[in-house]
């Protein structure tokens, strides 16, 4: 994991506004936090802003999720 992602926020991905209160919420600030969960954990949290993350996450970052935590 680079050093770098701990200074990128999720702003960044150019969420919505749910979506940043959701990962906001579960204290996730930086693209490196997110880095810590699986796209399960992300839509267990909220199903419509996961795949909004998961989706950004990759488009914009180029950053892939493991599906589960059994990856």
């Amino acid at each position: 994991m680079s050093d770098s992602l701990d200074r990128v926020p999720i702003e960044d991905l150019q969420l919505s506004i749910k979506a940043i209160g959701a990962l906001k919420r579960t204290q996730i600030y930086t693209i490196a936090d997110l880095m810590n969960y699986t796209q399960e954990d992300l839509k267990i949290l909220d199903p419509q802003s996961g795949e909004e993350v998961i989706s950004a996450l990759q488009e914009k970052m180029g950053l892939t999720l493991p599906l589960n935590d059994l990856q």
